[in-house]
């Protein structure tokens, strides 16, 4: 239900928007129970059974599942207990609470953190010298206390003794606090754009559609008994099967679907100059992909797949004219900079999307001297006042860049990278809204390259680096971000006449128990099977290296500003200015923004083939069948992402019980 806007040159009262479906005591304790268990289930899966990448998509495969399975509970309670049968509105509150925590367990969050934390004394050598030159410069409150990594590497104990738990305590606490602020903020944030972004730009948000589809009256009847659901369902049923046999028994045929199957690979066809230019190039055939795709706007589908092909064009044009050439000094070898036009993109998407609610922005400040204006823009609030949400963004940022100062940047880093940073998640989250994402990265050049690149390290001082580098696990893997989680949930609210406050309280809720839950799922995990051993997935042990690495590279090897990266970025915000005018101007521009922003990503190398196939299976209804045909075949293609969720997520479970690799849904 939309609010009514205030009446202003009237003067009367603004209308009031009606309550909403409250939060209920049973959906919030369903909620907050189920967090724990889907962050071990995500840890174990992902780590130990290295099976499917529960949290790390847009839509997340764990809460789908979960998902599923109320709905079949609902069902039979629809059925025989009707009085205990959950609403829609019940399913989303508990939907959204897992959304919104069960990737704070996954990459780029506590699986990036809890290796990085403790890697300082695993890794330390006299070679890299890291507890001379690096431990010195670290607070010791950020770090576990040595004697208790022991067992977080070697495994086979418990994390659950109070000397484990003492030692561990006061990083804990620490992260613990930064993590709820740097959410907090971005809750903010997207109290301020919600109403820009969905009611006056009417946005898509594709990563809703399924949820809402198959909740609708607490079990979608209508939906659970089209055939066309269940054509869509068989596909990666049959597909996902046959290839998760043939991972345990290989001489079980299948049918490849997914890039990393050499059959798939395009690259050896392009292996002369200038067209081994192209880097590589391989074909994906995943349902859910293509089924997301089916929800995007035309023009966004067709840019997603457009521009990944035109980037790697570019790099053809650059082997062409030699600048990839043997010897080629470093500015020229870059050439194109496709990774610094996507940084640059990123950054022009978000300052277009601040543009557009300036005026928001505005009545929010001037509500706060202002009761008439405080009480007009009531009647609009999502959930709490706008102007305590911008008053608490402004605190939450003023916080995060205290953090900063206290362990020991200059007073400047962090101004500049916690702006940098929200303006990368910003454009992350107006990329999910316009364009679904099935899968998602930030640019090439994370914010902290950003910085070396701008002001290069030498103007930083050794504690400055170290201190700043302290922050490097948070922005090197976007694909958990969670302001999207959070703008989704609410919009999932509004189209389900949820009660606004309550959805904000379900959100904190969420982030709190979230971030608590999933320091106890990794610690339990890495306890038992221990983070360095051969039983754990070494790539996520490795990553925490990494920020160590930086570190220590920043002190051995000072850098001033590259010029050239900074004009790859430069160009970067002026194609997105020139793209974003071209649509301004001509109904017919076929290219969107959103597609050149992450043409400079990991996103579309896996995915680019799959979007063109939704894209042109689209394009083809609507042109020859119209909307009716549009929405005639929406639960077909609802069909292809629940079957291959619901598929890859009981193949997951059996790993996780059986204690056995299994076969990867996605993303390979």
């Amino acid at each position: 239900m939309n609010p009514a806007a205030p009446n202003d040159s009237s003067g009367k009262a603004p209308i009031r928007r009606a309550a909403g479906a409250p939060l209920t005591l049973r959906a919030l304790l369903i909620g907050i129970m189920l967090i724990p268990l889907m962050c071990l289930w995500v840890e174990y899966t992902e780590i130990v059974a290295q099976g499917t990448d529960l949290a790390a998509m847009s839509l997340i495969i764990a809460v789908v599942f979960a998902l599923f399975c109320l709905l079949l509970l609902n069902f039979a309670l629809k059925r025989y207990l009707p009085r205990l049968a959950f609403s829609q509105a019940e399913l989303m509150y508990i939907y959204i609470m897992q959304t919104c925590s069960i990737g704070i367990s996954g990459i780029g969050m506590m699986q990036f953190l809890s290796t990085f934390i403790g890697d300082i004394y695993h890794y330390a050598t006299p070679e890299n010298q890291w507890k001379i030159k690096l431990l010195p410069l670290v607070k010791p409150w950020l770090l576990p206390e040595r004697s208790v990594t022991k067992g977080f590497f070697d495994g086979n104990t418990t994390f659950w003794t109070a000397k484990n738990i003492a030692g561990w305590m006061a990083p804990i606490i620490t992260w613990s606090m930064f993590i709820c602020v740097l959410l907090g903020v971005m809750v903010c944030l997207n109290v301020l754009i919600r109403h820009r972004w969905a009611e006056e730009e009417r946005l898509s948000f594709p990563i809703t559609q399924l949820p809402l589809e198959i909740s609708k009256g607490g079990w979608s009847g209508e939906l659970f008994t089209n055939r066309l659901l269940w054509i869509g369902i068989l596909i990666p049923v049959v597909l996902e099967c046959l290839a998760s046999l043939n991972y345990l028994y290989p001489s079980i045929p299948f049918l490849p679907i997914k890039p990393s199957d050499p059959r798939l690979d395009l690259t050896p066809l392009f292996n002369t100059p200038p067209w081994n230019g192209m880097g590589t190039i391989q074909l994906s055939f995943y349902p859910l992909v293509i089924g997301l795709t089916y929800f995007l706007p035309l023009d966004v589908s067709f840019s997603l797949w457009f521009f990944f092909l035109f980037a790697r064009f570019e790099n053809v044009a650059a082997t062409a004219l030699g600048y990839h050439s043997p010897g080629a000094p470093p500015s020229q070898a870059e050439m194109p900079y496709v990774g610094q036009q996507s940084a640059g993109a990123f950054i022009m998407v978000a300052l277009f999307a601040l543009y557009g609610i300036r005026k928001h922005l505005r009545d929010a400040a001037v509500s706060l001297f202002s009761r008439k204006r405080r009480q007009e823009l009531s009647a609009d609030a999502e959930g709490i006042p706008y102007s305590l949400a911008l008053v608490l963004a402004v605190v939450g940022f003023a916080a995060l860049t205290l953090f900063g100062w206290a362990i020991g940047m200059a007073w400047w880093i962090p101004v500049i990278y916690f702006i940098l940073y929200y303006f990368y998640v910003i454009t992350f989250t107006r990329m999910r809204a316009e364009a679904g994402l099935p899968w998602g990265f930030g640019p090439d050049m994370n914010v902290h390259s950003m910085m070396k690149s701008a002001f290069g390290t030498a103007s930083m001082s050794p504690q400055s680096q170290v201190s700043f580098n302290m922050l490097l696990w948070g922005d090197m893997d976007m694909r958990t971000c969670q302001m999207p989680n959070q703008l989704e949930a609410m919009q999932i609210g509004e189209s389900t006449g949820m009660n606004r406050r309550h959805i904000i309280y379900a959100i904190l809720v969420a982030i709190v128990v979230g971030t608590i839950s999933s320091w106890g799922a990794i610690l339990t995990v890495y306890y038992q099977y221990g983070a360095s051993s051969a039983k754990v997935n070494s790539w996520r042990t490795s990553v925490g290296q990494t920020p160590w690495s930086y570190m220590q590279n920043w002190m051995d090897n000072a850098k001033q500003p590259n010029i050239p990266r900074m004009e790859g970025v430069v160009v970067g915000m002026l194609g997105v200015a020139v793209l974003y005018y071209m649509r301004s101007q001509f109904n017919w521009w076929p290219f969107h923004p959103i597609g050149y922003a992450l043409s400079g990503t990991f996103t579309m190398g896996w995915l680019w083939c799959a979007t063109l196939i939704g894209w042109a299976l689209k394009a083809l209804i609507t042109r020859y069948g119209g909307m009716n045909s549009y929405r005639a075949y929406i639960p077909f293609f609802i069909g292809l992402i629940l079957g291959d969720y619901i598929t890859g997520s009981l193949w997951a479970l059996f790993g996780s019980i059986m204690g056995i690799p299994t076969y990867r849904c996605f993303p390979i």
